[in-house]
């Protein structure tokens, strides 16, 4: 754990093609590509990404984040417990001149949702392990933490079933292979 020899790739905008290293580490498993450009090509039909505020939880390689900042969104915030992801991200953004665009948390989410009721967010990112009993769970947590008509996007394993409160509701969803992500929006 913790060599960096395994890397991802930014699908599209300014940073097309940048490469993402991403620990070598069994818990972090970067969003498939294919999944990336099916996301966010269902966004820019819904939301102007360039003026989205964007929270990345359970960021690991950081690059549902990155993406979006390749594309044009204002700022991004990455939380994760695993320090040296979130040096990774740093260097990477360093490298790309955007560290000012970026916020690096290193807590725990759960811990950090449950202090966390400053800034909202347009666009929020939910890529818990898979190991979780009901990554949707943290649909409801995030609530306070999404402006007025703002996505979250939860993915998770396809075996894990998932209940919906009330004041949630699925926009879209898709599966590929043992992957089921979907994008929500919070009413």
């Amino acid at each position: 754990m913790g060599t960096r020899r395994n890397t991802t790739r930014i699908t599209g905008g300014i940073w097309k093609r940048t490469i993402v290293p991403v620990l070598e580490d069994s818990s972090v498993r970067p969003t498939l590509s294919r999944i990336r450009e099916t996301v966010f090509n269902w966004l820019r039909h819904d939301i102007d990404i360039a003026e989205c505020n964007v929270l990345d939880l359970f960021c690991g390689s950081g690059v549902l984040g990155l993406e979006a900042m390749s594309r044009g969104a204002v700022s991004a915030c990455f939380v994760d417990h695993n320090m040296e992801s979130l040096v990774g991200i740093g260097s990477l953004l360093k490298r790309l001149n955007a560290s000012r665009k970026a916020t690096l948390i290193n807590e725990e989410v759960s811990s950090w949702l449950g202090h966390n009721t400053g800034k909202q967010y347009d666009l929020v990112f939910l890529d818990p392990p898979f190991a979780l009993e009901n990554p949707a769970i943290y649909l409801s947590k995030v609530n306070h933490l999404v402006k007025k008509n703002g996505l979250v996007y939860l993915e998770n394993k396809c075996s894990t079933s998932i209940t919906l409160d009330s004041e949630v509701e699925c926009w879209r969803s898709g599966r590929a292979g043992t992957v089921y992500y979907g994008l929500y929006r919070i009413l």
